[in-house]
């Protein structure tokens, strides 16, 4: 085996466009042929189910998201088990007048630097917050 001198490398720099992770077509990895665009529901618990823009192999039938797809499906399978109270946690509720506050373990927080929160109410007393 060639030993690499680490010393010799080089830098490399490279943009990534930002369509990049929401592609227009792919290939198969199995049957190496163009797959049509696909819509693909899949179902997270009994009558539930999500629908996603992906793609489709015509041969094996094998079926592709591309990252932003796969984003969506993560964020509904988390509303999914939220709903299902799976896990918890619970937490005090301060009221200092204007707004109600808690505080987050640090283990969800975990290199987070920036300080701007999205909120996604799910119903009256419920709510999804996702760190930006």
């Amino acid at each position: 085996m060639k030993k690499i001198n680490l010393d010799e490398l080089e830098d490399v720099r490279f943009k990534i466009d930002k369509e990049a992770f929401k592609p227009k077509t792919l290939t198969c990895s199995r049957c190496n042929l163009k797959m049509k665009k696909a819509e693909i529901e899949v179902n997270l618990e009994g009558d539930v189910s999500v629908k996603a823009s992906g793609f489709e192999c015509p041969k094996c039938k094998k079926k592709y998201l591309g990252l932003e797809e796969s984003r969506k499906l993560d964020k509904a399978l988390i509303v999914s088990r939220i709903l299902k109270n799976d896990f918890k946690m619970e937490r005090s509720l301060s009221f200092d007048g204007d707004n109600f506050t808690f505080r987050v373990p640090k283990e969800f927080t975990h290199d987070v630097h920036k300080r701007k929160i999205e909120i996604i109410p799910l119903g009256a007393k419920q709510f999804c917050a996702t760190i930006e």
